[in-house]
């Protein structure tokens, strides 16, 4: 089973997803408001995937992506955004991103994105 990571600065997001996942079987062994708090924590443990909002109040979670890519080449990345341009989706692809997953989604959408992951 995936060990997923969550990065999202909504407390009540993060939770959410979080239960949906425990409740599917899926562990969350991250979980990040910000990539300070992100990074501090894949250290400790790397997920086998990480769901990455894409918008944060004082980053941009194309730059996050950007950053994990470089430095945990082997985590998986599906992007969380309610934004449906193609030029996220685009750079995202070209970042190295393993899929979108477009809010607002249900279970089985959740659940789906992560295994195409």
């Amino acid at each position: 089973m995936k060990k997923i990571g969550l990065v999202d600065d909504s407390v009540i997001l993060r939770s959410a997803i979080k239960n949906v996942l425990e409740s599917s079987g899926y562990p969350v062994v991250i979980e990040a408001g910000s990539s300070a708090e992100l990074f501090k924590k894949l250290l400790l443990n790397q997920p086998d995937l990480l769901l990455l909002d894409v918008f944060f109040p004082n980053e941009n979670g194309l730059d996050i992506l950007a950053r994990i890519r470089k430095q945990y080449p082997k985590v998986k990345i599906l992007l969380v955004t309610g934004l449906r341009q193609d030029s996220i989706a685009e750079e995202a692809k070209r970042l190295g991103a393993s899929g979108i997953l477009y809010k607002p989604f249900d279970t089985n959408d959740l659940l789906q994105a992560i295994k195409n992951a």
